[in-house]
């Protein structure tokens, strides 16, 4: 039986069509779920009927998606109006359906709008084999991005995006479902249909947004159903999986790792979604849309079926618990791996389950049999909220903080427990904090032990910002600082499980502040800029970060809004885009004040060249019309100069936004017209001629002419501006005064009434002599009637309408032509005037057409026809007056038609007779001589007109060939750009020595994929630099219980650089070693042999190597530059590693990085990993044949590189001489070493016993004395 919403009473369901015959035949029609890539465009009304199931009383839910992977689940936001509106119209055309589904896992990335991905580097396919295929990515790993993916291969599935897409906030998600939502429920019909929440992908935090920087998959469900509330919802979908197909799985407890770790990893995840519902939502409807085993369906009866509906059922009948309506199998059909159909072991465990009665309670059928088997069921323990729980929401702790200070922190959270916090009373929540030094609690003293009442009662689910009063440590140094709340009698919130706020600050000694920064680096007239870098928003991300050497440039952007727009709208706007905070590192407002908005090192895209590489200044303004006030492009060129001088920028080094990404930012003005990128460059060559005083006087005194020459000539534009708007203004004016005048003139023209009626035309009627067809026309009331439509017939004028109407015939349901006028002037009426073509076009419909008779190609019609015409058109405005003279319109006019002839508007212009002969029969006089002047001026106004708007045009389209050469040139830096990042780099040489090493004889390390590596540490062995890796693993292996150090399972680095940039493995990367605390499970470990504090950093030998080691690392695994960070540098680890020079003094980071990016742009690399060089002297003399021939055996084992040119052999990582100085001299062996080449001379007594010394490398298998390495 059909139920009123197509729904069903069953748990059990498909997704997708062909298995729904398993349900009829056993009695239990369950769900089957659809999806639809319905797209965006408001005009279609395409739909899909899904009666076919709904009318066997099969519950139906369909999901409307815009699109799949990679067309996003729903558009850009900028089209979730016209989205709701497709969304109501395919709902309106698919009868049998009134459950919908509004997207799918938001949170996923590949489901986002406009998102790029590099599908080579995933393993999935779109294979057309069901065993193997995933067209829509279902299967990659990165969408359960927090499970281990167990890759074996160093190049990882953990997704390349090329471009992220459009990041769905849960914000952006509730208001498109909204809009889709109230344009379903207008619908007739369709009042009550259930619209619901899409499902959240479980397992995946891609989606970071303010408020939720780990990306939690639950708190953006909650965060979703919160933005709408109860009374905009109608209920919401829910995926959940087990990894795997054993029973078990679905009532594991196992939970994830932390941060996450009070959430299931198994099937029970539908839990934590169901935990995370607010309570005032907990009526709403529930499905399970999707649910499976993970990977393909194993093809056995194991019972995993039987276990999944009785798991939910179980949930279903306990006390208050929200009801899941549907628990649905995904999928039935074979159009990917996961399909049932022809699985007979899964198939036989579906028709077991369908034995028994599970129905959600409310369903229907609450029989006593039913609640009997019920009470049999096992209970299903529901999660219960803690009491005292807080969710830290934001903080915004100062960059700079000294020793001894008390600092205010604003800080953010939640209540997410069920106990009332309140600032007074019984139990009082206040804010409290501890200090951690080396992992141990710091003793405070009572003037640190500052606590901070809420001020406020905090009910559970409400929001709250305390202002944090925190006193900083006495003594400078690092700290962690761990931020919990305290209630009396219960206690801190963490004893009760509650999550805490760390953060890890670095305290300064006391230092002298300048009031203003910039103030003291540059001899300026004024100050330079004010600090607010601390006081805007944030999101929860951190900006990556460089080193100033890698600025390149300073890039200048306009804001594009009004000049008054705050900084913290600004801010708070670029961090709803997705970035960490406000992109600029400057901003410059109309009157010339300077605000630092973010530090030098922050780096907002580090894929981007205008963020990696630029100081962005943004002035505040749009300036694509008119150029910047005097005094901000003064404060500008001031900051440029200080800029360039500090970062030894030159002058040309000022680019436009625009120059280096797709944006019209600064401003057309920018580079032409006033031209203010060349002022600005004037400006910082003039300033810096004054820091230096390299300039002379004279040269001094021209840069500041040419200086105000500048200014002057920006003056005199503005002015000029200013006269031509005035000026277009005026011509605007008098344009519609004009108009308005000729409007006017027309409509008294058209309203003068003639002095006799249309009399004396006479009219055949031959309706009913001619073949008609009555049942295609429709009736048509006098007021529908808009135009007269003039044809000829396009004939002999002698053709008779009888042969006239048969023609027509063949089309239509008779003759076209309501009125035919033959040569002679007289009139037939061929069609009643109230009847129309059924179905036909607008002009057809609306129309009373009048054909004149003859093939009127380069003639026009007899006077006799047009005199006719005249009368037969007047007497027709007099019958329907609402029809005007502009209403007579030639067929050619109203669509792609040749008739009424050539001569219609051109040549004979016969449209103007015709008209003409209307007035007359009218009895409107001709107009008169002033009549005619003020229309001949009419006309040559609107010929101005024309010739204006033509200029327009013109200007419009120079402009746009600029833009598409501009965008041309900048697509070829852009593929340039990507040639260079193209380069592969290869691997450096290395020995591995795992097995080599020291290790304990009972611990083990654990193992990780590779794909869980996302971080490199640097190290430095703080020790002599002779010490070896054997030594280091010994200190590693033995307990130090003088430092509180346990034993560990063998050593900590995954890779040790020698002082002579030789590189040892020491390490699997699969292997999750000792060597950052906290942060084992996600970073690789890389040690520089040697101690670099007091001025002493890595060889350069050790640099290269390192360079390259890292270089090739990041480009196996994925990682960013900007994810290579020193050990000190991980939060929670209070050590100096990788030295007092990392980031200070020398800064060895900022020399290894820049070794980085030459490795990265192939600069440098040796492309010859082994080279045996022999002597030759200038052609033809003499060269090492002897040499040669005794070495065959030697370059058959190893198969080097071998060749006569030292030149050559500096490309090589290692090189072999053979012969003594004799041949290759010390001081070409000397070039060799200092070219970076490491470098063994294979050399005897004589040429004898050089052979010898070959041939025993051969036979040992080695390829080196002195070099313990293996390709």
């Amino acid at each position: 039986m059909t139920r009123p919403l197509f729904d069903s009473e069953y748990l059990f369901g498909f997704h997708d069509p062909g298995g729904e015959q398993m349900l009829l035949d056993a009695g239990k029609p369950g769900w089957i779920v659809c999806a639809e890539a319905i797209g965006c465009d408001p005009a279609n009304q395409e739909g899909v009927d899904f009666t076919l199931w709904s009318r066997h009383g099969l519950g139906v839910i369909c999901r409307i998606n815009h699109g799949f992977p990679p067309e996003g689940t729903l558009p850009h936001s900028s089209q979730y109006e016209e989205f709701a509106r497709r969304a109501a119209n395919f709902v309106a055309a698919s009868p049998g359906c009134k459950i919908w589904v509004i997207g799918n896992e938001m949170n996923y990335a590949v489901e986002r709008p406009g998102v790029q991905v590099d599908w080579s580097r995933h393993a999935s396919t779109r294979s057309s084999e069901p065993a193997q295929a995933d067209p829509r990515r279902r299967g990659l790993v990165v969408r359960f991005n927090v499970l281990p993916d167990h890759s074996t291969e160093i190049r990882t599935t953990r997704g390349a995006l090329v471009s992220p897409g459009e990041v769905i906030t849960p914000e952006m998600y509730a208001r498109c479902y909204r809009l889709c939502r109230d344009a379903i429920h207008r619908l007739p019909g369709h009042e009550d249909d259930q619209v619901l929440v899409g499902a959240v992908a479980p397992w995946n935090s891609q989606t970071i947004y303010t408020g939720n920087a780990n990306g939690d998959w639950v708190q953006y469900f909650r965060d979703i159903l919160e933005a709408l509330g109860p009374t905009q919802c109608d209920g919401f979908a829910l995926h959940t999986y087990t990894h795997g197909g054993d029973p078990e799985l679905i009532t594991s407890e196992e939970k994830l790792a932390a941060p996450y770790q009070s959430y299931h990893s198994e099937f029970r995840a539908y839990t934590d979604f169901m935990a995370a519902v607010p309570p005032a939502m907990r009526h709403l409807p529930v499905y399970i849309t999707e649910t499976d085993q993970g990977g393909p369906w194993l093809d056995v009866n194991s019972g995993w079926v039987k276990q999944a509906y009785a798991e939910i059922d179980g949930w279903n009948q306990q006390p208050g618990n929200q009801q899941i309506r549907a628990l649905v199998l995904y999928r039935w059909p074979k159009q990917d791996r996961w399909h049932i159909s022809g699985k007979t072991g899964v198939m036989e465990d579906i028709r077991d389950v369908l034995r028994q009665d599970y129905r959600w309670r409310g369903s229907g059928d609450d029989s006593p049999a039913q609640e009997r088997r019920r009470g049999a069921r096992p209970a299903v323990k529901a999660p219960q909220l803690p009491a005292y729980r807080a969710q830290w929401i934001e903080d915004r702790f100062p960059t700079r903080m000294t020793a001894g200070q008390t600092v205010t922190v604003p800080i953010s959270l939640k209540n997410t427990g069920t106990e009332t916090w309140t600032p007074a009373g019984d139990r009082p929540v206040e804010v409290a904090y501890r200090y951690y030094r080396n992992r141990r609690v710091l003793a405070l003293g009572d003037d640190k032990d500052v606590r901070t009442p809420l001020g406020q009662v905090v009910a559970p689910d409400e929001t709250v910002t305390v202002a944090v009063r925190v006193a900083l440590p006495d003594q400078p140094g690092n700290y962690t600082l761990e931020v919990d709340l305290v209630a009396h009698e219960v206690g801190s919130f963490k004893a009760q499980g509650s999550p805490v706020l760390t953060r890890w600050l670095t305290v300064e000694a006391p230092r002298p502040e300048p009031k203003q920064d910039g103030s003291d680096g540059a001899a300026l007239p004024v100050p330079l800029f004010s600090d607010l870098s601390t006081t805007l928003p944030r999101a929860g991300t951190p900006y990556a970060r460089r080193g100033l050497n890698q600025i390149k440039q300073i890039v200048i952007s306009h804001t594009g809004a009004n000049p008054r727009v705050s900084l913290e709208r600004i801010a708070e706007t670029h961090v709803q885009y997705g970035y960490p905070g406000i992109v600029y590192q400057f901003v410059v407002d109309g009157s010339g004040q300077v605000y630092k908005v973010s530090s030098l090192e922050d780096v907002a895209q580090p894929d981007q060249l205008w963020s990696e590489q630029g100081v962005n200044i943004c002035l505040a303004g749009n300036f694509s019309v008119q150029a910047p006030p005097l005094a901000q492009l003064d404060a500008t060129g001031r900051l440029c100069a200080w800029l360039a001088q500090n970062l030894g920028l030159a002058a040309d080094g000022i680019v436009g936004l625009g120059e280096l990404t797709k944006t019209e930012s600064p401003g057309e003005t920018f580079y032409k017209g006033p031209a203010w990128k060349q002022i600005l460059s004037r400006q910082v060559r003039l300033h810096l001629a004054a820091f230096s005083g390299a300039g002379d006087t004279n040269k001094i005194k021209e840069l500041q002419s040419l200086l105000e020459e500048a200014r002057a000539k920006n003056r005199a534009l503005a002015t000029q501006l200013r006269f031509a708007e005035d000026e277009r203004v005026r011509l605007d004016a008098a344009h519609l005064r004009l108009q308005a005048e000729m409007a006017e003139m027309a409509h008294q023209l058209d309203t003068q009434q003639s002095a006799e009626t249309a009399g004396g035309i006479r009219i055949y009627r031959w309706i009913d002599r001619l073949p008609r067809d009555p049942g295609r026309y429709r009736p048509r009331r006098a007021d529908e009637v808009r135009y007269f439509v003039i044809h000829h017939t396009g004939a002999d004028p002698g053709l008779s309408l009888h042969e006239l109407a048969a023609a027509h015939r063949q089309e239509w349901p008779g003759l076209l032509f309501d009125f035919v006028i033959d040569v002679i002037g007289d009139v037939y009426q061929t069609q009643p005037l109230d009847q129309a073509v059924e179905g036909a076009e607008e002009y057809l419909a609306h129309g009373i057409h009048v054909a004149l008779t003859g093939d009127l190609v380069g003639v026009g019609p007899t006077p006799e026809q047009i005199t006719a015409g005249g009368k037969l058109l007047a007497w027709l405005m007099e019958r329907y007056p609402q029809v005007g003279l502009d209403g007579i319109q030639g067929v050619c006019e109203l669509t792609e038609h040749p008739s009424p002839g050539d001569q219609w508007q051109e040549g004979q212009a016969w449209k103007e007779k015709l008209l003409a002969a209307v007035q007359r029969a009218r009895g409107v006089a001709e107009p008169s001589a002033i009549e005619g002047q003020l229309r001949a001026k009419i006309s040559q106004l609107e010929h101005e007109v024309v010739v204006a708007q033509r200029a327009a045009e013109l200007l419009q389209e120079q402009k746009a060939r600029l833009q598409a050469e501009q965008q041309k040139l900048q697509a070829q830096l852009a593929e340039r750009q990507q040639e260079v990042k193209a380069y592969v780099i290869p691997q450096p040489a290395m020995r591995v020595i795992v097995e080599q090493l020291p290790k304990h004889p009972t611990l083990r390390y654990e193992r990780r994929p590779l794909s869980q590596i996302t971080h490199l540490a640097i190290h430095h062995t703080a020790t002599p630099p002779t010490v070896n890796p054997a030594r280091i693993a010994e200190l590693h292996v033995s307990p130090d219980v003088s430092r509180g150090k346990e034993a560990w399972p063998g050593i900590g680095y995954h890779y040790f650089i020698h002082a002579d940039g030789t590189i040892d493995q020491t390490n699997h990367l699969e292997t999750a070693s000792y060597h950052v605390h906290r942060h084992n499970i996600y970073s690789a470990g890389i040690v520089f042999a040697g101690s670099f504090m007091n001025g002493k950093i890595p060889t350069s030998a050790q640099l290269r190597a390192g360079g390259h080691l890292v270089a090739w690392l990041m480009q196996e695994l994925n990682i960013p530059l900007a994810r290579v960070w020193g050990h000190r540098e991980f939060p929670d680890n209070t050590t100096v590693c990788p030295g007092s020079e990392w980031t200070l003094g020398n800064r060895w980071r900022d020399l290894l990085f820049e070794r980085i990016e030459q490795i990265q742009a192939g600069v440098g690399v040796k492309n010859i990993r082994h080279y045996v060089l022999f002597w030759q002297r200038a052609y033809p003399g003499p060269l090492a044949r002897q040499d040669f021939v005794n070495a065959i055996n030697y370059i058959v084992r190893f198969r080097p590189a071998l060749g006569f040119s030292v030149q050559d052999a500096r490309n090589a990582e290692y090189v072999t001489i053979v012969g003594n100085e004799a041949g290759i001299s010390s001081a070409e062996e000397r070039s060799l070493r200092n070219a970076g080449c490491k470098v063994e001379r294979v050399a005897g007594r004589d040429e004898e016993e050089t052979s010898r010394m070959l041939a025993e490398l051969a036979n040992l298998g080695r390829r080196f004395r002195t070099f313990d390495v293996d390709f």
